[in-house]
Parts: C-alpha cells; structure tokens; sequence
C-alpha cells in the first residue's frame, strides 16, 4: 500500500451533516476503496481569492492521510467526483516524516 495526502475543500452550505459528517463520509469512501485514513488535520474555512461563482466563496479545508492500493485510488476519485459537497481535491503522495536530527555527542 502507498501513503497519500489529500487536500480537500468541503462545501458545508447545503450540507446538513456538517464538516465532521463530510469528513466521515470521505473516510468511509476510502475504506471502500480498501483504504485507511490515518491522520486528520482540520485546517479552516477560507475565503477563494478567486471566486469562480457565487455561490462557492469559500470552503473548509482539510488534509487525510491515508494509505490504499494504488489501483484502488481510481476508484476513490470516481466516487469522490459524486459527491457534492467535496468541492475541491488534491491527492498527492505522502512525504515521509522527517527524521528527528540526532544531536551531536560532544566529545
């Protein structure tokens, strides 16, 4: 399995669930997908310095980690693009933790 990160912009306006609802449902399309979520940073809600219309002037973000075949990450995407209130998503490839620096011995 590989490790990515997804950047998503949730619309929360129509939504009745809310960002936790949205964010749990976005896990649960990459568990079907045969996935794992495992990090979850909610970021905030922006404003778009370009508003492409009206009624999208912002969206909440935020980033998951997760790890899934990368077959299976086709299948995520398709059943992403279903979704209406994923307004926006930017999947990449996880970039492993930096090592912590070992601090030198003095002699």
């Amino acid at each position: 399995m590989k490790e990515y990160e997804g950047l998503f912009i949730l619309d929360t306006e129509d939504s009745a669930t809310g960002v936790d609802g949205i964010i749990e449902n976005v896990g649960t399309l990459i568990s079907d997908a045969g996935g794992k979520v495992l990090k979850e940073q909610k970021l905030e809600r922006k404003a778009f310095a370009r508003v492409a219309n009206r009624k999208n002037t912002g969206g909440f973000y935020v980033s998951l980690v997760f790890e899934m075949e990368p077959g299976s990450l086709l299948e995520f995407k398709a059943a992403l693009a279903k979704r209406s209130e994923v307004f926006r998503a930017q999947i990449t490839i996880a970039q492993p933790e930096p090592a912590e620096a070992a601090e030198p011995v003095a002699d």
